[in-house]
């Protein structure tokens, strides 16, 4: 095989660039030395050195580089990257990198990266991702520790072998149905990658596309390939933690599409109100009304009889005019006042956003809630008439 892009410039034959030049890295332009970063005199002590070829084929996602096998014990990391010749665009010849438990977080390099640590403040494992579809990437890896530390493999989120990648929220099937959880790879037949038991779960939580799930042994972070997967594999899960005697495979449809649906009291003031009805397209015959029925709603509020200290909060408006909000997946859910939007409408063209209502005139409610699956109130909206 032959070394591409093995050119003494780190960014490509011109007639300035940066390249080394006996340790240190200069900038030229011409036959001119413009610029040195002084490297010479540098010194980075090691007790152990490994160096590598690793390549990443087109498109490849995720490759997990535990620096060698020195896992989280490496003080020393150097990349040079290489691109194929054929590889014309240079907007295309990068390499993505995220540290193994900040996954949601991508970094990039082109040409050359290094990483330095010390004893206390080591350099955690990457995990590196090849963007370009059509022709691969080629890396020399340079990695050192400063002392003989042979304590490999300690961090429990990673070197439990409990990061998993590249998963789609179909890879989530019950293993023992109302006892544990298994996640499948994309092998035929399928691997299974993971267990948990359900009794065992403490947490689940959601960060764009990283599923974190922690159990009384241990915490794996799932990474999947798009949030909406994340979105709906976390709506599983937290289904059957609620429901352990589900067969996930009996779940119909797989996923959540549904939005939540918010149910209105019949009148303005909760479970007895006596206040005007909460019309449904200007309807009351049908009081109460919910999201079900469709997305334009109204009401009149007296501001002298529902408002505290002359005004009338978010929270007012929730326990003034909703009774519930149910989703079909993720059952009663509780409605706060950060998911209330307020709109004062000022003019027929005007309007404000308000965090409460102070004086009479004409306002929207609209809300910014979803569910698990991200299934918003998407279009909902109460006109309120404030006298």
């Amino acid at each position: 095989m032959g070394c591409p892009g093995c050119g003494a410039s780190l960014f490509g034959a011109s007639s300035q660039y940066i390249k080394t030049n006996a340790g240190d890295i200069i900038a030229t332009d011409g036959a001119n030395i413009r610029e040195k970063l002084i490297l010479s005199d540098m010194r980075i002590p090691y007790k152990q050195i490994l160096k590598s070829r690793v390549i990443l084929k087109p498109g490849q996602t995720d490759y997990l580089l535990n620096h060698l096998g020195l896992g989280d014990n490496a003080t020393f990391i150097t990349i040079r990257a290489m691109y194929d010749p054929k590889s014309t665009l240079e907007t295309n010849n990068y390499v993505n990198w995220s540290y193994y438990d900040d996954l949601g977080k991508i970094n990039t390099f082109g040409q050359l990266m290094t990483l330095t640590g010390n004893s206390s403040h080591r350099i955690k494992q990457i995990y590196l991702t090849n963007p370009n579809a059509n022709y691969p990437v080629y890396l020399d890896v340079m990695v050192a520790v400063i002392d003989d530390n042979y304590s490999f493999f300690t961090d429990i989120v990673n070197q439990s072998a409990t990061t998993f990648t590249g998963l789609e929220y179909t890879d989530i099937q019950s293993y023992v149905v109302g006892q544990s959880i298994v996640i499948y790879d994309k092998n035929t037949p399928k691997n299974a990658l993971t267990y948990f038991t359900i009794a065992d779960i403490n947490t689940m939580e959601r960060e764009g596309t990283i599923v974190t799930v922690e159990d009384s042994l241990k915490v794996v972070l799932l990474k999947f390939l798009t949030e909406n997967d994340a979105a709906q594999a976390l709506s599983i899960l937290n289904y059957v933690t609620e429901n352990p005697w589900v067969d996930i495979s009996t779940i119909q449809p797989p996923g959540d599409y549904l939005d939540p649906i918010l149910y209105f009291y019949p009148q303005v003031g909760g479970v007895n109100g006596t206040g005007s009805y909460i019309a449904f397209n200007g309807a009351t015959s049908g009081v109460p009304y919910d999201t079900s029925y469709g997305l334009t709603f109204s009401t009149d509020i007296s501001l002298t009889t529902y408002g505290s200290a002359s005004s009338i909060t978010k929270q007012s408006l929730i326990d003034l005019m909703i009774s519930s909000v149910h989703d079909q997946r993720d059952g009663t859910m509780s409605i706060i006042p950060d998911n209330i939007v307020i709109t004062s409408l000022l003019t027929a063209t005007i309007s404000a956003s308000v965090s409460s209502i102070a004086m009479t005139g004409s306002y929207a409610m609209t809300f910014d809630f979803s569910d698990v699956a991200l299934n918003y109130l998407d279009g909902v909206i109460v006109n309120l008439n404030i006298i």
